[in-house]
């Protein structure tokens, strides 16, 4: 097993050999100084560290250590298989069952935004990391969620799908995550980028919502049954085919 081991792996469509593999692995455990004492939550698949590139090369990583409860994020260069930036670890207000659930990169603010299960939300500068700001936006727990046209979350909680926006206060200028609206349904949801709608998929229907484009209010505008006993309905920009899935 390698519960708590923090790793970078790369991959293309070429075939390699194990010593290949592990000569191409980046150790973050050994490059912060950390344990391996990081345990997973039962029934949760999520391994406590997330990232997304923010350029071709460059990925943005965040990692949750548990056992100290400490954050940390960082930039990676792949193309020179180091840390390109400072890394910044701040010990957390939370349980040892917190962790870091996605980030999205955003190109036009050159910024992104990290997401925590229990609600817990940086705003990261990717030029300076030590640029960030770190608040607490919900005291719900957020399970799967999509950043719509990097203005507004989309997630789900255990009974409602939640939306944020960042709303700017006029007399100060800060900028927050902010819960504009809610959805009373325990379903799975489904955002593809380039969408004006999201899909929210329970066990008897299926609800199509429109996403208003500068509000980002959802509308409801279609609901079929879900005769196939779906967990996930996914349909790409044109509406031309779609795609159903159910777990075993």
């Amino acid at each position: 097993m390698d519960d708590g081991k923090f790793r970078i792996r790369t991959f293309s469509n070429k075939t390699r050999t194990e010593k290949e593999i592990a000569r191409n692995e980046f150790d973050f455990n050994k490059a912060l100084g950390i344990d391996d004492f990081t345990m997973p939550i039962s029934g949760f698949p999520d391994p406590f560290i997330v990232c997304c590139f923010i350029t071709d090369s460059k990925i943005f990583v965040a990692l949750f250590h548990n056992k100290t409860k400490v954050h940390y994020h960082f930039i990676y260069d792949d193309s020179r298989k180091k840390i390109d930036s400072d890394i910044v670890q701040m010990k957390m207000d939370c349980t040892q069952k917190n962790f870091p659930y996605r980030a999205f990169a955003n190109e036009e603010n050159n910024e992104t935004y990290l997401f925590y299960r229990q609600g817990h939300v940086f705003t990261v500068n990717n030029s300076n990391v030590n640029n960030y700001k770190f608040a607490r936006m919900t005291d719900m727990d957020l399970g799967q969620m999509y950043l719509v046209n990097n203005k507004a979350l989309i997630a789900r909680s255990s009974s409602r799908i939640l939306f944020f926006k960042i709303i700017v206060e006029e007399e100060t200028g800060d900028r927050n995550w902010t819960l504009y609206d809610t959805i009373s349904l325990r379903g799975f949801i489904f955002y593809m980028k380039g969408n004006d709608r999201i899909q929210i998929t329970t066990d008897k229907l299926v609800y199509f919502y429109g996403i208003d484009q500068e509000t980002f209010e959802p509308t409801l505008s279609n609901v079929m049954f879900n005769f196939m006993n779906c967990n996930q309905m996914m349909f790409g920009s044109d509406v031309k085919y779609g795609i159903t899935y159910k777990t075993n």
